[in-house]
């Protein structure tokens, strides 16, 4: 569709956005109510399937009357040229699947406040028995003040019509389909649950659990392999929450959450250091039902074939004459009700009826055997009960005791002590008990065996390096683990603001983070020098030296100031008492002194030049004298040694 086409007077198509499996995506404008909004517009070559048609309409109108925060509303449908289109509200911003390739790594508690609206919006949906059907990070919406929406509810349904196979339905969204769905079962909220675990796991490691050469592979690899760790990838994500993972992506929807509801709190309390010591979660029997529904078509025609028969297809018919007439019968003999229900494949309940309306009498049984049967049963069951009570204890608090002393103190209630295995706590000192299994409190018989969990002291795991790293995302990842951080702020030509300079723990060390106190130096930037005020004051020697000392670039210029000392300051580019870093440029003038002055000097140095070529001149013929004078006296004074001798 071109820009500026103007649909049902009212959507101006501003550019294109994209477009996917069912729909071509616009930013339009509406003209009435003056705002963007995102118009979709069904593929030109599916309008012409009717029933797909019909489904994207009445999921459309159905998705406008589903309200929430988290999710983009839908507030138009209608048709353009026989095709269906959908306007929805326009958010201005990115999708997940960008906002993990650009931040990533995400703080802890980021994805979690994420995953939070996400779930919110996946519940109101559920409630309104609206299933999303096709949850990936594509589809989720994030705005620049962090706020999440999830678009495409309701063309999600629609898009379950068409084949499996199809390149534009497979491709995107293999990566998040669900076992149940590889079988070809129909969706479930409970296959949005195993969608949103798997973009749980892609948001703590910037990656899909499973890849392949072909989708078929993939999806073969959901309903098959078991989901990889995201602690392989990531040692310090909290186990509490690589359990949120595990648990919704169950290969068994049975073993996932109940729903979105309670997965989300079970997500809020995942980063709390209560939750510390919390074990890997196991689901039960993970082996898939095979079980598959067969068509009403092939149901015919195994009919037609007579592999099913037609006792098979009646058996829920009403009961047939022939039932009450040997029914009769049996009772006219005088058989027991007990032998004919029997016969007959019925309850005796059913025969004493249709003998009563037939006037056929039966034997009634004896009270008193029955009654004999129920005193009987009585004492047997008060003599059981007894016997459990005086059997029954109370599996004793052995937890923090040593395990020698957990031992005997079991060992004194009766109970037998089984495994003893072990775990890491931050509460519980190592070799004392952390739990029993049974737990403390709960019913047992003497001779019971009860396992022990035995402290193997605080869990420690390699600190790592954060030199470089952005301070305030750090902060938040290991105060989520249990780490104590301490902030130390200095100055650095090397380091921007906010990245860490230093760390006062070795990158390689093994620590327990409930234990730890981490000190980080963090940069404020560039160093800031203070600039006198050297207006009046210093000499351009003494500036030259004040730059020197603070490795500041000093640049220097001349004039004629009347007013200002000759030699001395004039002005300077920057103000005294202000701050400057290394890589800034300080200008400096420096006064001449008035410029008569200059002028004058000027004419008093050119008549002294004067004067001195004329004192030059008679220097010279005085050194002529001299010259003159010192040979006669050297020829004096050869005629005085002649005459010495």
């Amino acid at each position: 569709m071109l820009p500026d086409t103007v649909i049902d007077n009212r959507y101006k198509i501003i550019k294109s956005l994209g477009g996917g499996g069912m729909a071509n995506v616009y930013l339009a404008y509406d003209q009435f109510l003056k705002r963007n909004v995102t118009f979709k517009m069904m593929r030109l070559d599916m309008k012409d399937n009717v029933d797909l048609a019909k489904r994207f309409k009445r999921e459309a109108i159905a998705a406008t009357e589903l309200v929430n925060n988290n999710i983009v509303q839908v507030y138009d449908t209608g048709e353009y040229e026989g095709t269906q289109y959908l306007v929805m509200e326009y958010v201005e911003g990115t999708d997940l699947k960008t906002f993990i390739a650009d931040h990533f790594p995400i703080p802890y508690q980021q994805v979690v406040d994420i995953m939070l609206q996400i779930l919110n919006a996946v519940e109101a949906a559920h409630q309104a028995n609206i299933i999303h059907r096709d949850l990936k990070p594509q589809n989720i919406l994030i705005d620049g003040n962090g706020h999440v929406k999830i678009t495409d509810f309701g063309i999600a349904i629609a898009k379950s019509l068409q084949n499996m196979t199809q390149t534009n339905t497979v491709i995107g969204s293999v990566h998040y389909i669900s076992p149940e769905q590889t079988k070809g079962d129909k969706a479930s909220t409970k296959s949005d649950l195993y969608a949103l675990g798997v973009m749980l796991y892609e948001m703590l490691t910037k990656q899909v659990p499973y890849e392949g050469e072909t989708p078929v592979e993939v999806a073969m690899k959901h309903a098959t392999v078991d989901m990889p760790s995201v602690r392989d990838f990531d040692p310090r994500i909290p186990q509490a929450l690589e359990n949120v993972i595990l648990k919704s992506t169950a290969k068994r929807p049975q073993n996932r959450y109940d729903s979105a509801g309670s997965m989300a709190n079970d997500l809020t309390t995942s980063l709390s250091p209560r939750r510390s010591d919390e074990e890997r979660f196991m689901p039960m029997s993970e082996t898939i039902d095979e079980t598959r529904i067969i068509p009403m078509a092939q149901i015919q025609d195994q009919l037609r074939s007579g592999l099913i028969t037609d006792s098979q297809q009646s058996e829920a018919e009403p009961e047939r004459p022939s039932v009450v007439d040997k029914i009769i019968e049996y009772g006219k003999k005088g058989y027991a009700i007990k032998h004919i229900a029997r016969l007959v494949d019925r309850t005796q309940n059913y025969v004493r009826q249709i003998l009563r309306e037939n006037g056929i009498k039966y034997k009634k049984r004896p009270k008193w055997p029955v009654a004999l049967v129920i005193l009987g049963l009585f004492v047997i069951g008060a003599g059981l009960f007894f016997n459990y009570q005086s059997n029954k204890i109370t599996v004793p608090n052995v937890v923090n005791m040593s395990q020698d002393d957990a031992t005997n103190t079991l060992q004194k209630a009766g109970l037998s002590v089984g495994s003893v295995s072990s775990t890491t706590s931050k509460s519980i000192a190592k070799g004392n008990v952390v739990r029993t299994t049974p737990k403390m409190g709960s019913e047992a018989k003497k001779g019971d065996i009860i396992n022990l969990i035995v402290s193997s002291g605080h869990a420690k795991v390699r600190f790592g390096d954060y030199v470089g790293s952005d301070y305030s995302v750090t902060v938040d990842q290991l105060k989520a683990q249990g780490y104590t951080v301490t902030k130390k702020e200095i100055a650095s030509d090397d380091f921007s603001s906010g990245e860490i300079m230093f760390q006062s723990i070795d990158a390689d060390e093994k620590v327990d983070p409930t234990e730890t106190n981490v000190v980080f130096t963090v940069s404020t930037g560039a160093v800031k020098i203070t600039v006198p005020d050297f207006t009046n004051k210093a000499t351009q020697q003494e500036v030259q030296d004040w730059g020197n000392q603070n490795n500041i670039v000093v640049n220097f210029n001349t004039q004629y100031d009347g007013s200002t000392k000759k030699d001395l300051v004039i002005s300077q580019s920057i103000r005294g008492g202000s701050t400057i870093t290394k890589d800034m440029v300080l200008l400096v003038t420096i006064s001449r002194g008035p410029q008569s002055d200059s002028i004058s000097s000027s004419n008093d140095n050119s008549s002294s030049s004067s004067n001195d070529s004329s004192s030059s001149s008679n220097n010279s013929s005085t050194s002529s004298s001299s010259s003159n004078s010192s040979s006669n006296n050297s020829s004096q004074s050869s005629k005085d040694n002649d005459h010495k001798n």
